[in-house]
Parts: structure tokens; C-alpha cells; sequence
């Protein structure tokens, strides 16, 4: 039986009572009514029609009462087995899929390892086709239906096209991905900026999640980032904005992936770290273009111990971060700068020089209450974003039975 909602803000109300056992886990119904501002009565209605779909489960009542009077709360959760989503992330030489439930949990992964420079369009094409057709089959074993699957691609994408604009994992530019897999898969295919992905989890977390102006700015082998006004991410006109990693810092300067000089990312990313380095500094064999963790450690831990060359290559990526900030705050004044990624393991070593060309570039005023902090990359959290993003697409269908 489909879900009829009788008007808007009831629709509204269901998705925010799914929303919150997403985020929150099992919760008691009157908890549920506090958390979103409903009444007691409405909530109630609410569970019964997602019981109804299958969409929510009770557990059974919680019988270790602190108080040890009133009724024991019985709480609702989400149905893991309700549906599932797919999240792809295609990054430099590597292809990773994953499976989330409807609750938003992972449920399975895989990796492959893949040249990706050497794909054509058709190849990416029939290589993502057999992948998630694989996955599907896994997912589907133990999750009533696949309600939509996301692409959380390195680099420049139109999310309202489902066009990959560019990616250093490509050879090539400006190729349609979503509408053939969403022919293939009967299902929507959101494509994502890994970014994006990642700002989406980390504005939910308790101690960010009160500042609803939010730049959140990658580090790694590129530099990405998300911006998000009023809790919305902002996508531009065609779904490509924020790319802050190609906006220039030395007209004319270093040689950027994308092609271009004097990018920010020509000098604060993996690559343009260890390009740089390389030239000065011994530093473990592999391939320069294209360093790995053990690589990009090495160097850092050289700039942590003091050495002059490595100290100096930190400093100057520092600078282009900090003449970037610059021109964020003055465009957007957001009320947090988030600086995450893996790339966060250098951000001491830059953090000195890019907040002197913050203020270089900028007078106080423009700076303001503006808090700039750096957030741990203990765990890659694109594939957890594009699992939630994908999820929250499709809430709405799945309580009309689409």
C-alpha cells in the first residue's frame, strides 16, 4: 500500500520523523515529536502508516527504567532490510562500491583497482555497469528493493546533467554517466562531487551542526571543496561550483591536473607537494605523479622534524590555502571553515603561513568570527555521504510507492 499523504506538511513531517531515526538510531515516539516539533498524536499517526509500509520496526520495550515507574518506552527504528542504495567512488586508479541499507549503514565494500586513465568513456561505461550489476545482486539477496545509486566522482561534475565534467582519474571530459545507468537500473543515479559527499556527513555531526554556513575544504591528491548556505549545499548554475581547488592563486604559476597554471591546487595537493619535493629531497621510490600515503607521510613527517626544504615547500602550499580562504571569506562569509581530507596530515605545517596570507589579504572586518579548524581523516567518509545523500532522494518516492 502506497503512503497518501494529506498534505504538505504532513509529507514534511514523515520525512523528517524518517530522517531522524536515520541520524539518531531507535527512538521512542515522544522523543521523536520533541526532536522534530510534532505533536505526540501526529507522530503516532505517522509510525503507524511506516509500519504499515514496512519502513520502521518496534523493538521490544525497553524494561530497565531508571526510575523503575511508568510505562517502558518502545522505541522505532528504521527497517534495514526496507531497501538499499549503491554509492561508487571513482578516484584515481581505484573504483570502490558499497552498499548502505535504509537505516544509512554499510553493509558491504569492495575495491578495485583500476588504470583508470587508460578507460574510454565506453570502457568506464560497461566497467561501472558490471560492477554495480554485481553488487545489486548481493544487495538484493537481503534488501526488499535498490531505491537509487550514487557516483561520487574526484573532480568537476554537473549534478543536475549527470555529467563528469573532468576528473584527474580520466582521460577524457564532459561524458554523461547518469542517464545510462539509471536506464540500465531502473533507479535514479545521482552524481556527486566527492566533496559534497563528505560535507554532507560532517554537517550532521553534533559539533558542527549548529553552523549553517559551512565551507568544507579537501585536501588530497586534489583539492576539493563544499560550500553550504542556510544547511544547503550550493551547486551553482550547473551543478559545478566550489571549486575552490582551481580558483588561481599564481596567475601564470605552477601546472595544474586540469591543465591550467596557477591553480591553488598546483600547489597545496598531494601531487604538487611532491612534485616540488621530489626535486630537493629523497624521498621513498613510486610513482611521483601520482604519490601514495607512504610517500606524501615521509614528506610530511620531513617538514615536522624541521627540514629546511620540506618546511618551505609546506609553507608555500600554505600560502596559496590561505590566499584562497581569503577570497572565501569575502565572498561568502561562512560561519565555519572545515579543513579535512587526507591531505589534513601537512595542515600543521601549513597552518602558520596560510593564516599569515589570510591576513595579509584581508582586513579584520572581513575576517570577522569566522573560525578556520582542521577535522581528523580517520576513515574516508564519501561513500557514508553518498549513501545518505542517495537515501534522502529517495525517501520521497518510497512513501508513494515509486
Amino acid at each position: 500500500m502506497a503512503y497518501q499523504p494529506h498534505d504538505s506538511s504532513r509529507h514534511d513531517n514523515t520525512l523528517a520523523v524518517i530522517r531522524s531515526l536515520r541520524e539518531q538510531g531507535p527512538v521512542a515516539r515522544v522523543d521523536l515529536g520533541i526532536l522534530n516539533g510534532i505533536s505526540s498524536a501526529t507522530v503516532t499517526s505517522i509510525s503507524a502508516d511506516l509500519l504499515q509500509l514496512g519502513l520502521i520496526t518496534e523493538l521490544p520495550p525497553d524494561v530497565q527504567r531508571p526510575s523503575g515507574r511508568g510505562r517502558p518506552k518502545t522505541l522505532v527504528q528504521l527497517a534495514p532490510e526496507a531497501a538499499c542504495v549503491i554509492c561508487v567512488k571513482l578516484s584515481i586508479n581505484e573504483l570502490q562500491l558499497v552498499v548502505g541499507d535504509y537505516a544509512g549503514q554499510l553493509q558491504h565494500s569492495e575495491h578495485h583497482s583500476v588504470a583508470t586513465l587508460a578507460l574510454t568513456p565506453d570502457a568506464l561505461a560497461a566497467l561501472l555497469e558490471e560492477k554495480i550489476a554485481a553488487v545489486r545482486t548481493t544487495a538484493l539477496a537481503s534488501h526488499r528493493r535498490l531505491v537509487g545509486i550514487c557516483l561520487a566522482v574526484q573532480g568537476v561534475v554537473s549534478s543536475h546533467s549527470g555529467t563528469l565534467i573532468w576528473s584527474p582519474a580520466l582521460s577524457f571530459r564532459n561524458a554523461p554517466l547518469s542517464a545510462p545507468l539509471a536506464d540500465r537500473f531502473d533507479c535514479p543515479v545521482l552524481l556527486e562531487n566527492d566533496a559534497n559527499c563528505i560535507a554532507s556527513v560532517l554537517a550532521t555531526k553534533p559539533a558542527y551542526a549548529g553552523y549553517p554556513n559551512l565551507a568544507v575544504i579537501m585536501l588530497g591528491y586534489g583539492i576539493g571543496m563544499s560550500v553550504m548556505i542556510d544547511g544547503v549545499p550550493f551547486l551553482g548554475a550547473n551543478g559545478s561550483a566550489a571549486e575552490f581547488g582551481h580558483s588561481k592563486y599564481q596567475p601564470g604559476g605552477a601546472l595544474c591536473a586540469c591543465g591550467k597554471r596557477g591553480c591553488i591546487e598546483a600547489y597545496a595537493s598531494d601531487y604538487a607537494l611532491y612534485r616540488e619535493a621530489r626535486e630537493v629531497l629523497e624521498l621513498p621510490a613510486g610513482d611521483s605523479a601520482h604519490p601514495s600515503e607512504q610517500q606524501m607521510q615521509a614528506l610530511t613527517q620531513l617538514a615536522m622534524q624541521g627540514n629546511p626544504e620540506a618546511q618551505r615547500i609546506f609553507a608555500e602550499a600554505g600560502r596559496a590555502l590561505g590566499y584562497g580562504m581569503a577570497n572565501l571569506l569575502a565572498l561568502f562569509n561562512p560561519d565555519l571553515v572545515l579543513v579535512t581530507g587526507s591531505g589534513v596530515r601537512g595542515y600543521a605545517a601549513m597552518q602558520e603561513a596560510m593564516q599569515d596570507a589570510i591576513d595579509e589579504a584581508l582586513v579584520s572586518e572581513l575576517i570577522g568570527p569566522t573560525r578556520i579548524v582542521s577535522c581528523p581523516w580517520d576513515r574516508d567518509m564519501t561513500c557514508l555521504g553518498g549513501i545518505a545523500i542517495t537515501l534522502q532522494a529517495s525517501d520521497s518516492s518510497l512513501l508513494s510507492g515509486r
